[in-house]
């Protein structure tokens, strides 16, 4: 027992000197612990907060019926939630008005922005695909070739094929266009009614 409470002492010693030698680092690692722990909370209850808000926003630009309104609320979340997932969204859906009212350069610069900043590849996929029918629509198909490429979702491997295709042919690339249209039919064979179409193309481009 007396040995117990010796180790005991010589312990509580060996503790109090390292402490007394190591004070000023073990009080700042201390302080740097507790306030990285409250950092974090509040870093993480914001962008709860802000993803909250942005949300709000969001629905009520799906609800909008008026442009100038519109442009408002999108500009707003790009402002001060750039980094919100329906921000991005937001952007396309206002290219997508932008483009039924004809206002094409502002449509682009929405799918261009969505295309840009979006951290989804879904997203960025879909606001490419999107640029890419408008410009080609536009007969614009140098731009529409480039936002075509810059698609990385494999969800979109068959639109993104079709549309290539689509390009090339009217650019008179006849060999690239079939090699696009192939994959895509590939794709969407046994799997949707576009086969049907793109197997059209195919054989029309095999008598050109």
């Amino acid at each position: 027992m007396a040995l117990d409470i010796k180790e005991d002492k010589d312990l509580n010693y060996k503790f109090a000197e390292i402490f007394s030698k190591n004070k000023k680092n073990i009080i700042l690692l201390i302080l740097i612990f507790v306030f990285g722990y409250f950092a974090a909370n509040y870093y993480v209850s914001s962008v709860k907060k802000g993803e909250f808000i942005a949300s709000d926003l969001y629905q009520k630009i799906q609800l909008s019926k008026d442009l100038p309104e519109l442009e408002v609320l999108v500009n707003k979340l790009i402002k001060e939630y750039s980094g919100s997932s329906y921000t991005a969204r937001s952007s396309i859906y206002i290219a997508n008005v932008y483009q039924k009212n004809e206002k094409y350069l502002k449509a682009k610069d929405s799918y261009i922005w969505a295309s840009k900043n979006s951290r989804e590849p879904t997203i960025r996929s879909l606001a490419n695909y999107q640029l890419a029918c408008m410009l080609y629509v536009q007969k614009d198909y140098d731009l529409a070739l480039n936002a075509a490429l810059n698609i990385d979702d494999n969800g979109f491997k068959g639109l993104k094929n079709n549309l290539l295709g689509d390009v090339y042919f009217a650019q008179g690339k006849n060999s690239e266009a079939l090699h696009h249209f192939n994959v895509a039919y590939d794709f969407f064979n046994n799997k949707s009614d576009l086969a049907k179409v793109i197997k059209l193309k195919i054989d029309a481009n095999g008598k050109i």
